[in-house]
């Protein structure tokens, strides 16, 4: 008997541990495949490109729009990466312009729109996509000699901070200060030069700032695995993204330092002495979307 009740017993556990397994599996599944509850997809009515209003965490959470995109718009703001980081098809430059007006589910969260705009293009357009690995010209991010810079903070941040931008005021040199307690990342311009103020993010917010603007992948190499506070300033300048066959060491950065009615640093000048770290071009391996497949024109609604 009692070698009977453990064999009972061990079979009502294997039998409880794969019912546990199954529920976690449909549940992640579940959890990974978020998508609007309706979605109208039809040929672009105006030429204003806009993400319309609404979606979470605006007034109008239930309904989100894109007004006037192409399908390789829709690309970028549906797996956020930058366009030169992106592989696909010629025609998808010029293709045809689309109005979508979405329903969102009850319950959802910012960060699962982009997971349901996936959804819609794999539905809607039979989108087919895959990251590869391709060594292309890039920056590369490292630390200075001297050291970073950069407030860290302990990792995982605490509960009660917010992923949201709010600003107390601005420094003397009209960088945003973030409230304490929030964890945001922001860019622009004014009065001759360009700023980036970033809260409580990992150094991979940077690299996507510094990719924007200087049009080229910025790889982070620094090892800095903390979350940052980032206070950076420059010169507004013309800056071209490096060529594809730009050999090791070609900066691609103006070297010149500003002129003197502008007393901001370059670029280069700014991440090396506000923040202790370092720009260099190099060819490196870069992570690139790649479109299989697509349709240029949606499945009816």
């Amino acid at each position: 008997m009692p070698g009977g009740k453990m064999c009972s017993n061990k079979r009502r556990m294997r039998t409880a541990l794969c019912l546990t397994l199954a529920c976690a599996f449909l549940d992640g599944q579940t959890r990974a495949k978020p998508q609007f509850e309706v979605a109208s997809v039809k040929p672009a009515a105006g030429r204003i490109q806009a993400p319309g209003p609404g979606g979470p965490g605006s007034s109008d959470p239930g309904q989100i729009a894109y007004t006037n995109y192409q399908l390789k718009d829709l690309v970028y703001r549906a797996y956020d990466v930058p366009p030169h980081q992106l592989s696909a098809p010629s025609w998808m430059d010029d293709g045809e312009r689309f109005d979508i007006v979405a329903k969102v589910p009850p319950g959802a969260t910012k960060t699962d729109v982009p997971l349901m705009l996936q959804n819609l293009l794999e539905e809607r357009f039979h989108l087919k996509v895959h990251h590869e690995s391709r060594e292309a010209p890039a920056y590369a991010l490292t630390v200075g000699k001297n050291g970073s810079k950069m407030q860290e903070y302990a990792v995982p941040l605490p509960a009660d901070i917010v992923e949201a931008a709010r600003i107390t005021g601005y420094d003397k040199d009209g960088v945003p200060i973030v409230r304490p307690g929030y964890s945001t990342g922001m860019m622009g311009s004014a009065n001759g030069q360009t700023f980036i103020a970033i809260a409580r993010q990992p150094i991979g917010s940077l690299c996507q700032f510094l990719s924007k603007i200087l049009q080229t992948p910025v790889v982070d190499l620094t090892g800095l695995t903390g979350r940052y506070d980032v206070r950076l300033h420059f010169a507004v300048e013309q800056i071209a993204p490096l060529a594809t066959s730009a050999p090791s060491g070609e900066t691609g950065l103006s070297p010149a330092a500003p002129q003197a009615s502008d007393p901001a640093p370059t670029l280069v000048e700014a991440v090396q002495n506000q923040l202790g770290l370092k720009l260099e071009a190099k060819r490196l391996p870069v992570d690139f979307l790649v479109v299989e497949h697509a349709e240029r024109r949606p499945t009816e609604n």
